[in-house]
């Protein structure tokens, strides 16, 4: 199989806009002629990549080796190509400081000669690799691929084009029998603990989550933990902990107590309720035994505890003592089913065409009744009804090549049809450890370091492909925050491709073999080791020769690692692009990465360092600096000199002036910024309103002349702005009878997606946002509201802190209000008496419905039967005792509901 990080960054580059490059840099080195040839060179060693694989999956072992050689020849023009970019920028301002021109030009006669040699030496490597390619006819002519590049480039987009997602249903596809079977044995008082046993791509996950949902209710507590293959009792501790009882949680962080004292505090805290709690993927048998203990889990005849558990592994409930629940596959018809489900999602009760049945049943059984195979086959097939196009697919299936493994190979053909870009954006997760929920912003800020994302192409739209595709799975929680995964066996996968293409997962497999693996000038490309337990003494053994020619580098979650690291493991580092030292307990970087010149994302949020180091000063291509929870809340005034910097992230209180200087500048993401009103070298609103690019940023206002300045329209070159939050602490209108009204000049910013305001009046222009999805008003007075019930993209809607409001708009109940509303928290409204009555066709989208702290509430549930599509309704703290008795289970309006909705949860929180 091809390099596939190595293919898209070949890709990307002949995609770059080279050409400016190379005018600025010849004006420094007069290497035009040079730079022209490399991108020649590189632009047909992008269509070797594309035809060696399908003869790599042949397993010619000549070509494999054929394309170890092309992609170091790749990177290595690649890695040439942008130095000289970066230098060529150093060059030219440096040219502009007048008394520094002889010491410009005797540094530019010394790079001219270093680059020089390295042009020839690369320019050697590329014809040999060009003249062994065509004794292996691999090479077509450059015409003959430009061709099928413009049709397959066609097809592509006509195959990846969005395509709308399952709609979420209530009812689950093809396991409704298994749900029924575990609700049974769940009733029977002689199973405890029950482990669900299967191969990966069985469904357990799956399977468990519907159980988990439907069932929680009935329980007093309930907890759902990820274990995974590497897992830290501390952190299941904290979790569960957190899942049970927030305030049981925090007793135990704010104490410091041991694992063994949290065990025992948990273990006291479930000690005699009925709980539910579910430990997910537990892969080793050894220990498994004790890891109850350890969380402090009671067991035994005085325990009212149910656990769940599923596992690969057989002996882990042996180890556990446990009723067994064997994962069989699918019947035929619940096999048939979820595939239709998946294939035919828009199609009348998902049925297939006539004239697509019968290839579309052979595919089917293909896949082995194995649900996740169903799945990723069936969504590959969506967006194409085309005869053709399902026998081709058939054809692939039926020469799967490894028996042994039919479901790697099943789901294997589902990334083989990707273009190079995805392929490369998908084998990326191997970034991130098993079970990791992944911040959607970070993994796509991530493969634009890398230069994964086509021209004209956004990240977010390959995300979405992955995840059309059941690739990988995306949500977002109910501030609109956006997280994905992928199923472990999909992480099997790509971390083979990955291992094929020089990707080190461990310290064993990186610094051991990387002395013979460079023998033959190969080298390893990325080095992913988050979450290995791998400290300074591991890392300080490796040789310190080695030549580390890496492009990505991730110690991320390694908590015991020291406060540095050894120099040396980054003295060799001079192209990568990616650093992840976050979570880890370093107070110091290196000097030596300041000479990273081609870094572009470099995360330490959560780490010991007390301010950002001198050395990221010199590191000009930065696009990406997150420091947050860090131990400082100053940003440095060097911050403007980093030209490049797209996203900083950190615990910032105040801002330099110079941070307006970043032209490109997107992200500024802070709790909240107090912003100046003198000219103290502070950033000011008025400097806040010169940074045109901004999407994101928080800040208070804390004078009325700010408060003017944003009536004036000093904001509205923000229209680009994507997430505001505002605080009004003006003293003196902070008061619950005076709150100031939000600027009208505001409504400029259009694209707005997310709003938090703190004491201000709502104006009523907030309704033309049309964009807007995430709405957050603290401390705004219910008289103030307007029709938000007409926000025709709204999908979260929290309302916090009112002590006046006695009953909320009548209007919020209305048929065909909030149309995509799946989110509804209210907090802490002491006062409020009543929840709208609910019209059919009110709230359609709802989901979540959170009442909290309010403890007047005596009146809710009229309509509620109208919302069909909510899953759960929390009442925390609310209500009056005639209420929560209508809310019980067995209560009139908990019959009432459940009639309609059985799948729905009430729980009430006193």
């Amino acid at each position: 199989m091809a390099s596939i990080l190595a293919e898209a960054a070949v890709k990307k580059l002949c995609e770059m806009a080279v050409q400016p490059v190379l005018n600025e840099v010849s004006i420094v080195w007069n290497f035009t002629e040079d730079f022209e040839w490399l991108k020649n060179q590189i632009e047909q060693t992008n269509y070797f990549l594309n035809e060696a694989d399908e003869k790599s999956t042949r397993q010619k072992e000549s070509v494999k080796t054929w394309l170890h050689r092309v992609r170091d020849v790749a990177w290595e023009a690649e890695d040439i190509l942008q130095i000289c970019a970066v230098d060529s920028m150093y060059a030219t301002h440096t040219q502009l400081c007048r008394h520094l021109i002889p010491c410009y030009l005797w540094n530019q006669l010394i790079t001219r000669y270093q680059m020089g040699k390295r042009i020839q030496k690369v320019k050697a490597r590329m014809n040999s690799v060009i003249a062994d390619g065509n004794q292996l006819n691999i090479r077509h002519t450059v015409v003959s691929h430009i061709e099928a590049a413009e049709s397959s480039s066609s097809s592509q987009r006509q195959q990846f084009k969005r395509l709308s997602l399952l709609p979420s249903d209530s009812k689950p596809v093809g396991i409704q029998s298994k749900i029924d079977s575990m609700a049974n044995l769940l009733e029977n008082p002689q199973f405890p603990i029950i482990v669900v046993v299967g191969m990966g791509g069985m469904g357990k996950t799956y399977l468990l989550q519907h159980v988990y949902d439907a069932e929680k209710g009935r329980y007093e507590k309930s907890a759902w933990l990820s274990v995974s293959q590497f897992y830290s009792v501390s952190k299941l501790l904290s979790d569960l902990a957190f899942k049970l009882d927030e305030n049981l949680s925090r007793r135990i962080k704010e104490s410091g107590v041991s694992d063994e004292v949290a065990a025992e505090e948990i273990h006291s805290f479930i000690q005699g309720k009925r709980c539910l709690i579910v430990l997910d993927d537990v892969w080793r048998a050894t220990r498994e035994g004790d890891l109850l203990k350890k969380l402090g889990i009671p067991t035994g005849d005085t325990s009212q505890c149910q656990i769940l558990v599923s596992t690969r592994n057989r002996e882990v409930a042996v180890n556990l003592s446990a009723e067994i629940y064997h994962m069989e596959y699918l019947t035929d018809e619940e096999s048939w089913s979820l595939f239709c489900a998946h294939a035919f999602p828009r199609s009348e009760e998902n049925r297939a065409p006539g004239y697509l049945e019968k290839v579309a049943r052979d595919i089917e059984k293909e896949c082995g009744k194995l649900p996740l195979a169903i799945k990723t086959t069936a969504a590959s097939l969506a967006s194409t009804t085309l005869p053709r196009d399902w026998h081709f697919k058939l054809d692939k299936l039926k020469k799967v090549s490894t028996p042994s493994d039919p479901v790697l190979d099943i789901l294997k053909l589902s990334y083989d049809t990707l273009p190079a870009h995805l392929k490369a954006c998908f084998a990326y997760f191997s970034f991130f450890p098993e079970d990791e929920q992944i911040e959607c912003q970070y993994l796509m800020y991530l493969w634009k370091g890398e230069g994964f994302i086509p021209a004209g192409e956004k990240p977010w739209d390959c995300l979405e492909q992955l995840a059309n595709l059941c690739l990988v799975e995306l949500w977002e929680d109910e501030y609109l925050d956006k997280y994905c995964k992928i199923h472990d066996l999909l992480l099997d996968l790509i971390i083979l491709i990955c291992r094929e293409n020089k990707c080190a997962f461990s310290v064993e497999d990186a610094f051991p073999k990387l002395k013979s693996e460079n023998t033959d000038g190969g080298r390893w490309c990325r080095l992913f080791l988050a979450k290995k337990d791998i400290d300074e003494h591991a890392i300080s053994k490796m040789q310190p020769g080695s030549p580390m020619l890496v492009r990505t580098l991730s110690l991320s979650s390694n908590s015991v690692i020291g406060g540095y690291i050894p120099a040396m493991l980054f003295s060799g580092m001079r192209v990568l692009r990616v650093l992840d030292l976050s979570h880890t307990n370093i107070s110091t970087l290196p000097a030596c990465v300041g000479k990273m010149k081609l870094l572009k994302v470099l995360n330490l949020r959560y780490t010991k360092i007390r301010k950002i180091p001198e050395c990221v000063r010199r590191l000009k291509s930065l696009s990406y600096l997150d420091v947050y929870k860090c131990e400082f809340n100053q940003a440095p005034e060097w911050i403007s000199e980093l030209r490049c910097l797209q996203h900083l992230k950190g615990s910032f209180e105040r801002m330099p002036k110079g941070i307006s200087k970043l032209e490109y500048l997107e992200t500024l993401q802070t709790p909240s910024l107090s912003l100046s009103m003198e000219e103290d070298g502070v950033l000011r609103l008025e400097d806040v309103g010169k940074m045109s690019e901004l999407e994101e940023i928080a800040f208070n206002v804390e004078d009325e002349s700010q408060l003017n300045g944003m009536d004036e329209g000093i904001l509205e070159p923000l229209v680009k702005m994507h997430r505001l939050k505002v605080n009004n602490a003006i003293h003196g209108m902070q008061d619950d009878f005076f709150h100031p009204r939000f600027p009208e000049r505001m409504s400029v910013m259009r694209d707005l997606e997310h709003l938090r305001l703190w004491k201000f009046a709502v104006p009523s222009w907030i309704c033309c946002l049309t964009n807007l999805r995430y709405l957050f008003l603290l401390s705004c007075h219910c008289s103030n509201y307007p029709e938000l019930q007409a926000l025709p993209n709204l999908v979260s809607l929290r309302l916090i802190v009112n002590n006046n409001c006695r009953e909320l708009p009548k209007a919020f109940g209305k048929s065909g209000g909030f149309p995509n509303l799946r989110f509804l928290r209210i907090t802490d409204f002491p006062e409020l008496e009543e929840f709208p009555e609910m019209e059919d066709g009110a709230m359609a989208s709802l989901e979540k419905l959170t009442l909290s702290d309010c403890s007047n509430l005596n009146k809710v549930g009229e309509g509620l039967e109208q919302l069909k599509r909510v899953k759960e309704i929390n009442i925390q703290s609310s209500g009056t005792n005639e209420l929560r008795e209508r809310l019980r289970e067995d209560g009139r309006f908990w019959k009432k509901i459940k009639a309609i909705n059985p799948y729905l949860n009430i729980n009430l929180f006193l």
